[in-house]
Order: structure tokens, then C-alpha cells, then sequence
């Protein structure tokens, strides 16, 4: 049987059948133990591997549970279509899938309780995301779509910010195309130039002669 593999990657190739495998018992097993009940060790036998294989692709068990849970790349996470809105649409949609499972939660809470340095390395892993939603922006504006004064970090957090308020209270169940449709009316509504006002007509006088 021929096994699948990954040739990008430098040094010995690797399977990204294995891969995917590790990346579901994480997801599994958090969602059954939390974080700080997932064992590396647990991963690897239910995924038929070994820690070490494990350790090979993925540095420490938070940057393991980061790609896993949050696919830090970015590349899916920014739809450029010309069409600001549905784009920033497909972007909190992407935010509900990652946020919303249980997985992100625990994944979430163990994250914030790990060492600083590794709270940091992890940060700098989720930027990633947040750069390519910023460019997104960015172009927005080169195009006119959004004001030139206009925070693109501000924008930014608002994609997301609301998908985590909603899944931190335990409703996620109220986040639906209507509910993502008037996230995106109330973002661009902040963001888009304003309407030129037409300064009004003075008003006519009437030259009374004498």
C-alpha cells in the first residue's frame, strides 16, 4: 500500500497520513480529558505511533495542541474574493469552526496556563492568522472599500472577539448565517468611508428694491 507523504518538508519526507492521525487523537482526547489530562503518550498509542514521532513534527505538547486545534498556518483562514463582505464573513466562520468546538475550549484554558515562554511562542504561532486577516484589510482599504483611518487590528479582534464571547458563555448554539450576517453589517457599517454630505443651498433672499 502505498503511503502518503509530504515532500515540502526538508529532510526526510513525511507521512501526512500519520500526521493527520496525531492531529485527531489530540483533538479526541482533549475533548474526552481536557488539557491538562492529554498525554502525549495517550496521543501516540491511539494514534499507532510513537512520543518520539510525535516530537519530531511538533516541539512541545502546547505547539502540538496548537496546530491541532487551531491550524496555525493561516492559509485557509482568509478568503479573497473581491467581495469585502463575504470574505469577512468566511473569516468568522472560520472562526466559529476553531472556537466553538469543545477542543478550542480546553485547548484555550490549558494554553493560558502554561509557562510564559511557551504562552508567548504559542501567541506568535496564532499572529499568523491574525497577519493574513490584517492584510485582507489592508487591501480593503488600498481599494477604498475601508476608511484609511481605520485600525486594521481593531478589525481584526472583531472577527473573532465575538465567536469567543459567545462559545466562552456556552452558546454557541445562537451563532447561524443570520448571526454572522449582522456581525459582518455591524463591522464594515464602523469601517466603510463615509457618505460625502452635500452642503446645503443657502437659502434664497429676496432683494426688495427702493
Amino acid at each position: 500500500m502505498d503511503v502518503a507523504i509530504d515532500h515540502r518538508s526538508a529532510g526526510r519526507p513525511r507521512d501526512v497520513r500519520l500526521d493527520a492521525a496525531i492531529v485527531d487523537a489530540t483533538v479526541a482526547l482533549l475533548e474526552e480529558c481536557g488539557y491538562g489530562g492529554l498525554a502525549l503518550t495517550a496521543v501516540a498509542e491511539r494514534a499507532g505511533t510513537t512520543t518520539a514521532a510525535i516530537y519530531r513534527r511538533w516541539g512541545s505538547k502546547s505547539d502540538l495542541v496548537m496546530h491541532a486545534v487551531f491550524r496555525t498556518g493561516g492559509d485557509d483562514v482568509v478568503a479573497d474574493t473581491g467581495d469585502l463582505a463575504a470574505d469577512l464573513a468566511t473569516m468568522v466562520g472560520w472562526s466559529v469552526e476553531k472556537i466553538c468546538r469543545p477542543a478550542a475550549l480546553a485547548a484555550l484554558v490549558g494554553l493560558l496556563a502554561e509557562s510564559g515562554p511557551e504562552r508567548s511562542a504559542r501567541a506568535g504561532d496564532a499572529a499568523m492568522a491574525s497577519r493574513r486577516t490584517a492584510e485582507r484589510f489592508v487591501r480593503a482599504k488600498a481599494d477604498g472599500e475601508i476608511r484609511a483611518d481605520v485600525d486594521t487590528g481593531v478589525l481584526v479582534a472583531l472577527v473573532s472577539g465575538p465567536v469567543l464571547e459567545v462559545a466562552l458563555r456556552g452558546a454557541a448554539h445562537e451563532i447561524d448565517d443570520a448571526w454572522i450576517a449582522d456581525l459582518v453589517d455591524v463591522v464594515l457599517a464602523g469601517a466603510r468611508p463615509h457618505p460625502v454630505r452635500r452642503r446645503a443651498a443657502a437659502p434664497h433672499r429676496k432683494v426688495t428694491r427702493r
